[in-house]
Order: structure tokens, then sequence, then C-alpha cells
């Protein structure tokens, strides 16, 4: 009888994906990039912390309108790839990339980012508790009327409750993927400690499936 292979870690999983397409999720900005960019120029920001930068699409976006940005993600291969690219076209100095598991406190100062930026990130195999600590960490390094600008998969998305249950919310996809889908009411318990702004849905067309997802945007109080 035939076994069934062993399921990849999803780190492991990450970095195979983005080592065989260099553009996963797509060439061109998310939607929620170019939105966030508006919003970032709209409220002075100049330098933004983006957590799950993958690739990097939405950071050369950004890089590109000239802000600074701090971009991480755990998997070594975006990272890399990333840096290639900041090194060929010389951007190096706009931009500070690292390895970096947001489940592990954040090596930066208090209040040094102007926004935290993350499309899709918190809807990965996270647990409630992470997602907690990891905002906590985000409304520690914002400035004082900071924004955090997030996207989550929500439970209207047509593969919520599908494929094997893996946790709280979280179930795995048909590419291998662990996702973490969200409620509204959830998005709302979690913001602890910041003031709520935006909390709206919207569909996301990049490959390889169209999403359903919450825009969030919470601001750390001036006090």
């Amino acid at each position: 009888m035939d076994q069934k292979p062993p399921e990849k870690d999803q780190l492991t999983q990450w970095n195979a994906v983005y080592e065989t397409n260099r553009d996963f999720f797509g060439a061109s900005p998310s939607e929620l990039g170019e939105r966030a960019l508006k919003l970032f120029h709209k409220e002075g920001t100049r330098k933004v912390l983006e957590l799950g930068c993958g690739q990097g699409r939405d950071t050369w976006l950004f890089v590109k309108e000239g802000l600074k940005v701090t971009a991480v993600d755990y998997s070594r291969s975006g990272i890399c790839q990333m840096q290639g690219v900041a090194d060929s076209v010389c951007c190096s100095d706009d931009v500070n990339l690292l390895i970096l598991d947001g489940r592990q406190p954040f090596p930066f100062p208090d209040a040094c980012f102007d926004a935290v930026y993350s499309h899709m990130f918190f809807t990965m195999e996270l647990t409630e508790k992470d997602i907690a600590a990891i905002l906590a960490e985000c409304l520690r390094v914002l400035r004082p009327g900071g924004i955090n600008i997030y996207s989550v998969r929500n439970d209207h998305d047509p593969h919520f409750g599908k494929g094997p249950h893996k946790g709280e919310d979280m179930w795995q996809n048909p590419m291998g993927f662990v996702v973490h889908f969200f409620s509204e009411e959830k998005v709302r318990r979690l913001a602890k400690g910041y003031q709520v702004e935006i909390v709206s849905e919207f569909e996301d067309t990049s490959p390889p499936f169209t999403k359903k997802l919450y825009e969030v945007v919470l601001r750390k109080p001036r006090v």
C-alpha cells in the first residue's frame, strides 16, 4: 500500500513556491497596497514596517514612492530574491530586508515607525495568541498616531471551512497552505489598544484564486 508523503511545514512550503515562481502573487502591486499608499501620502508617512513581504510586490511600490521600508519575512528564499532586486536597482538605502519570524519579538525600538503594513500575513498558520502578540509588538513600534494596515481572509471566503481542519478557524487549502480565516468580531476583538478606523470587505483576484478579505486600518492613540 502506498504511503502518503509527509506534509511540508509551512516555511518549507513557502520557500519551495518562491523558488519555483518568482511572481507567485503576480508582478503588480496589490489593490490593498495601492490603497495603503494613498493613505500613507495623506498621513505624511515616511517609515513603514512591512510584515510578510513575500517577494516584495507591495514593498517596491512603497519604495518607488519615496517611503523608507523595513520589510520582513520568514522565507529566506523570498528575502534573498528581494535583496537581489534591491542591489540591481541600487535602492538598498531605502529598503531594509530582514529574515524574521513575526512570532518572535521585533528587533526594533519603541515608536520608530509611522506605519505597519501587511497583506494576508495574519491569515497564515498563526494562532489567536500569536496574532495578539504580534499586534501588540506592532503597537509598540508605532509612533503615537501611527497606523496599522492589514488584510485577512474572512469567513465569507469560498475556502472558509473547506479542506483539512488545522486549528482555530484554520483550514488547509488544496495547495497545502494553512489559512486562518477571520470574522469581523475577531478582527475587532484582537485590536486591543488600538482605535479601529476601518473594517471593510473586498475581493482580491491575485493568483491563484479569488479571495474575500477584510481590509483593516487601526490607529495607535496619540496619547
